[in-house]
């Protein structure tokens, strides 16, 4: 355990190196790292151990000083890279952002006009936003009492309109398929 409390010792004082003075830096060298006494460190820098235990006190505080500042950089570096991401966001965050605003919209704050029919079969699943008109797989549209080839082309027409087709999961491929119609 010892050998690790040295390493300890060792590496931070080679890491605030910069931050003694050399009359601090080799008192604490002495007394942590060669291991001298507070007389045997005095004697050899002609000093008495009072001052090298005032000296060592000073540097405790220096180190402590240093710590707090380089953690109020950390945490002010962390700020920056916040507002930085807020102010420049990724083309991910941009994606995610738009799709939540579009799953928010209204659907009768819409630009679209949809027919009676289609209004009623919004009313009848309580569809309120484009977002909960997104959650419903488009297949199980075709099950909807009501809900036939003209329906389908004013659905296709209302997403491709909103320019919402990424939230609608197999659009594409949906919007060509025919509605077999029940005679």
């Amino acid at each position: 355990m010892q050998n690790v409390i040295d390493r300890t010792n060792k590496f931070y004082l080679l890491m605030s190196r910069h931050l003694f003075s050399k009359k601090e830096y080799g008192v604490l060298e002495k007394l942590l790292i060669e291991k001298m006494s507070l007389e045997q460190a005095a004697q050899l820098h002609g000093v008495t151990p009072e001052y090298v235990g005032e000296l060592y006190e000073k540097a405790c505080i220096k180190a402590k000083a240093a710590a707090e500042l380089f953690s109020e950089i950390g945490h002010h570096n962390k700020k920056l890279q916040k507002l930085k991401h807020e102010l420049n966001p990724s083309p991910a965050q941009i994606k995610r952002d738009k799709m939540e605003k579009d799953r928010q919209k209204l659907l009768f704050n819409s630009r679209f006009h949809f027919s009676g029919r289609m209004n009623g079969i919004f009313e009848a699943l309580d569809i309120l936003t484009i977002g909960e008109l997104a959650d419903i797989p488009l297949q199980d549209f075709l099950c909807l009492r009501g809900f036939k080839t003209k329906c389908k082309e004013e659905l296709i027409a209302f997403i491709e309109s909103e320019n919402i087709e990424y939230l609608f999961k197999g659009f594409a491929l949906w919007k060509k398929q025919p509605i077999e119609q029940l005679k």
